[in-house]
């Protein structure tokens, strides 16, 4: 208990060490427990990663008791909204298909190309920036609901909604 009392007190003191021996201590049993929820490799690092990252904003401001569980928890949170986001995008896809088969040949081709630019575009985004950008542009929720289901502040959300946009308004220039 003392040892991690220690440990948080360094990241609260913002020692960068400290927080790269904690990763490496951790990350191997982290990813492969993001990997048994969402069984990809790069979600699941993108996972252990942004829980790393909330551990270092976090123990600025807040006081966590038990450091690996913080981790593990964090880890299967995340891991749940991206389970519960992919529910959401399916009904989505199937709804874009049956659009699809109603529309006039011209009128396709046009939908065709278009969703082919945006998914374009949205692989273009970090993995965390397109959720956020999914949810509010796909989905339509606001930015509180989208920091409350993706557990990150509101700030960060409207920080990944402008860089999304950044980046939609760089590529359709270019188009």
């Amino acid at each position: 208990m003392e040892n991690q009392k220690l440990i948080f007190k360094a990241l609260q003191n913002r020692q960068e060490k400290t927080l790269e021996r904690l990763f490496e201590a951790y990350w191997k049993r982290l990813y492969i427990y993001a990997f048994s929820f969402v069984g990809d490799h790069h979600v699941s690092q993108d996972i252990v990663q942004e829980i790393f990252i909330s551990l270092w904003e976090k123990s600025a401001t807040t006081q966590i008791e038990q450091i690996e569980s913080y981790l593990f928890r964090g880890v299967k949170y995340q891991a749940i909204n991206f389970l519960k986001l992919q529910q959401r995008k399916a009904p989505m896809d199937n709804s874009i298909n049956s659009i699809k088969g109603k529309e006039g040949v011209t009128e396709h081709m046009d939908y065709l190309e278009s969703e082919d630019m945006f998914l374009k575009t949205m692989d273009r985004l970090p993995n965390r920036c397109r959720q956020v950008f999914y949810l509010s542009r796909v989905q339509g929720y606001n930015n509180k609901e989208i920091a409350q289901e993706m557990d990150i502040s509101i700030r960060t959300v409207e920080t990944h909604i402008s860089n999304a946009l950044r980046v939609f308004k760089l590529y359709f220039k270019t188009i």
